[in-house]
């Protein structure tokens, strides 16, 4: 019993690890993510591992950057076969994000939104400069309006176009992309515990 509370004292909070791993844009994931499952992990990887792979499963499930398995080694000084493992059982417990695919696309609506929104915000005299390119047909239909919206020789009006209405099209993409690549399970634990701070 004794050298199981050293073991937990040990272990490092899920906020110094993503501290130490440059991961800090992930916590919220790795704490929802452990307190779902990481008395789970704990017990059949011990505490270290089990935060690690909570850590590791919110970065690979975030734009904060997976950490390879030879970094957090040598900043842990742990088996990263454990981390991995725990990083496994706690994805079991959490399910599946989308599939690459729907994520990818995602990304590319948002980030055609996002361009016209910013050309709007401008008034500019013309459209986002996407046509053509690979993520022209992310979003056809926002760009064609938006090109007819921002060019003065047309007299197009598109309510739809408004800053505040964009600003909430692309909130509603960030929403999806959220969910996308958290998995539905992983999502709903993070937006729950949104305004809590405990540290684990």
């Amino acid at each position: 019993m004794g050298q199981r509370h050293l073991e937990a004292e040990a272990a490092p909070s899920i906020d110094c690890a993503v501290r130490r791993l440059e991961v800090d844009s992930a916590i919220a994931v790795a704490r929802a993510a452990f307190d779902h499952a990481g008395e789970l992990a704990t017990l059949a990887y011990d505490r270290t591992a089990a935060v690690l792979g909570a850590v590791r499963l919110a970065a690979r499930r975030t734009d904060a950057g997976e950490p390879d398995r030879d970094e957090i080694a040598a900043a842990f000084d742990v088996d990263p076969e454990r981390v991995v493992a725990a990083d496994e059982l706690l994805a079991s417990h959490l399910g599946s994000p989308a599939d690459a695919d729907a994520v990818r696309s995602l990304r590319r609506a948002l980030l055609v939104a996002r361009e016209v929104l910013t050309a709007v915000e401008r008034d500019r005299n013309a459209g986002p400069e996407l046509p053509g390119s690979r993520l022209a047909h992310a979003a056809p239909a926002l760009l064609a309006r938006a090109n007819a919206h921002l060019d003065p020789s047309t007299d197009y009006e598109h309510p739809g176009l408004e800053p505040a209405a964009l600003r909430a099209h692309v909130e509603r993409l960030e929403a999806d992309l959220a969910f996308a690549r958290l998995g539905p399970r992983l999502y709903a634990l993070v937006h729950e515990d949104d305004g809590e701070t405990d540290e684990n």
